[in-house]
């Protein structure tokens, strides 16, 4: 198996670590520190590497430049729409009144173009927009609505497609709306909505970096090459290699200064706090789980996006921010002085767990490289070790380990292979990569297993790429029970390279398809747990994002093979069905200050369920 490989997953996670953004937001949010140098020959580069590298080789090139045209008009400081004339007249038919666009004019730049450039009526739509959250305030969609959304604009977007194939837009045209955007460009540089782009109107002072940055046609061009790979599938891009190399860095053991808390919603509802960290200054100063945040320092949060909120809330060691909350259960609003300290967020963490002494935990939040420090697959065998050396200190020993792959959105695929070889004997199967018209590469385990300690697995919707090779080899193997719900479903390998000619830039494109051992692609479909464990305290399990409800991923290639669990499961649920604490421990435990993980002690259960089946 080649190590230059990569799998990488793009997964837009709604909670947040206070004064820490999600990989894909840091990536997305990133402001450049240099100068873009960004050029149309860089564009043509990228359109040749793709030829070059990219799975399919028969992309469909007028779609591509239809993308990469859109994608520079919207990257205007006061963003441009194209539309195909003939859907621009039919829009109505499939968007909601209230969600279209109200449009300030239309017009081509020749006049025999089948497609049109919208200018909106920005001035309007800001109007709209603060109608629509007063009248949805903390509105919350249920599954079957969020599903109808998806599928609507699912719906929309084929419609779209259709209607630009209709139009042939070709690269000639692609060209001629480059050269509008050079010749108009300072018409279109002031920003369409400055209050909101600067968050002026929330009390936000924009950083020094942000009122000095400059949109330029480098700006434009790195915006095509983005739409042009965004035609192929949702997971290859073109980014600063300074954003990547700051992102990994991040992602890897780190520090920020602010309370210690992950929260989720904003905009249309309510800021909730999932959960105060362990040790944090939230939990000290008597945040719980659950709390609604309503107003920071004393300025009302309503509306604000959660990235906002986060902005507001974080800030320097030593210093105080002002929560204001409303708690279920109580009377009125209460203020929470905070004092801000460094919070230490680590990529792998371990621990006895307390509800049960003899089980070991793991958890691993990326597949990454760390600077300095010794591979990920060491630590984690140096974690099994001080395991085993602190339950034998406590006069026991481990019967089990729980490895932790939730919100694990992958990394390395060369990490994923060589974690896997920690738990599974030498020489079986872990993965297979195949390109087009070429030979698959194989990867085997090439130790003997590190452990022989009964093993579960935790995954769930937001558990990716290489989180799903370790967890279908484990499970392919019978090495460990899965528990949890079906993974995110990304199968596909990209290679991250440096963009030619500008060093600047890191290109990462798909140019494979990874299958488990069983010679099954999880492309869409995921992996399926043995049993099924929901995180949420009514035992829901409550619509997730995954890789089908992403536009242009690459499609399921359907297998006769199937998945049949090495473990007796009904011998597995008869046994927590008599001998299950969760129930109980959960409802003693529901008002406790940090929400109860629902996952992991449901999950407890049937670990000490499969270590005494086993037994017989």
């Amino acid at each position: 198996m080649k190590k230059n490989s990569y799998i990488f997953s793009t997964i837009i996670t709604l909670a947040l670590i206070l004064g820490s953004l999600s990989f894909c937001e840091r990536e997305a949010k990133k402001k450049p520190s240099i100068i873009n140098t960004f050029s149309m020959n860089d564009f043509e580069s990228v359109v040749q590497s793709v030829d070059k590298f990219y799975i399919d080789k028969k992309t469909n090139k007028n779609r591509a430049y239809t993308d990469a045209a859109v994608y520079t008009l919207l990257s205007l400081p006061h963003p441009l729409y194209l539309m195909p004339e003939s859907y621009f007249k039919e829009r109505a038919k499939y968007e909601n009144p209230e969600d279209m666009i109200p449009v300030k004019e239309t017009f081509k730049i020749t006049a025999s173009d089948k497609y049109i450039l919208v200018d909106p009526d920005y001035k309007k739509l800001e109007e709209l927009r603060k109608t629509k959250l007063s009248k949805n305030e903390n509105k919350k969609l249920s599954d079957e609505e969020v599903k109808k959304l998806i599928e609507k604009d699912k719906l929309r977007k084929s419609v779209i497609t259709a209607k630009w194939e209709e139009t042939r837009f070709s690269k000639k045209d692609f060209d001629k709306i480059i050269a509008f955007v050079e010749q108009n460009l300072s018409k279109y540089k002031e920003p369409a909505m400055p209050n909101l782009a600067l968050e002026i109107e929330e009390g936000i002072e924009p950083s020094e970096e942000e009122k000095k940055k400059d949109f330029t046609i480098n700006d434009a061009f790195l915006a095509a090459a983005n739409g042009y790979l965004s035609s192929l599938d949702p997971h290859s891009n073109v980014f600063l290699r300074e954003a990547w190399e700051e992102s990994m860095a991040k992602i890897n053991d780190s520090s920020f200064e602010g309370i210690g808390a992950i929260l989720s919603g904003g905009g249309t509802r309510e800021v909730v706090i999932e959960n105060p960290l362990e040790g944090s200054p939230a939990l000290n100063a008597g945040v719980r789980s659950g709390d609604v945040i309503l107003a920071v320092d004393k300025v009302s949060i309503a509306s604000l996006n959660l990235d906002k909120v986060v902005k507001k809330i974080k800030g320097k060691k030593g210093t105080q921010v002002v929560l204001t909350i409303k708690r279920k259960g109580q009377t009125g609003n209460t203020d929470i002085p905070i004092i801000r300290d460094t919070i230490t967020i680590k990529n792998l963490t371990h621990r006895l767990l307390k509800e049960d002494p003899q089980v070991g935990y793991i958890k691993l939040t990326g597949f990454v490289k760390p600077e300095n420090e010794s591979p990920i697959d060491t630590q984690i065998a140096k974690a099994i070790r001080d395991l085993e050396r602190e339950a034998g200190k406590n006069g026991s020993q481990l019967k089990a380990l729980v490895f932790d792959l939730r919100n694990n959105a992958g990394g390395y695929l060369d990490l994923a292979i060589d974690i896997t070889d920690l738990f599974i004997d030498k020489g079986l199967m872990i993965v297979s990569t195949k390109v087009p018209d070429r030979s698959p590469e194989e990867a085997f385990s090439r130790d003997k297993k590190y452990t022989d300690l009964p093993l579960v697995v935790l995954v769930n919707a937001k558990s990716a790429s290489a989180s799903e090779i370790v967890a279908s080899a484990i499970q392919h193997h019978g090495r460990g029970l899965l528990l949890g719900e079906r993974t995110f479903g990304k199968a596909t390998v990209q290679k991250l390279m440096p963009l030619p000619d500008n060093q600047e830039f890191l290109l990462k494109i798909t140019n494979s398809r990874y299958y488990s051992p069983s010679g099954r692609t999880i492309q869409v479909v995921g992996v399926q747990p043995d049993i099924e464990i929901s995180e949420e305290a009514d035992g829901s399990f409550p619509f997730r994002y995954r890789e089908e409800d992403m536009w242009n991923h690459l499609p399921e290639i359907p297998s006769t093979s199937s998945i049949k669990s090495k473990f007796n499961i009904q011998a597995i649920k008869d046994y927590v069905k008599k001998n299950g604490t969760a129930t109980t421990y959960l409802k003693e435990h529901t008002n406790d200050q940090i929400r109860p993980d629902y996952m992991l002690i449901r999950s407890l259960d049937f670990v000490n369920a499969m270590v005494e089946t086993n037994k017989k």
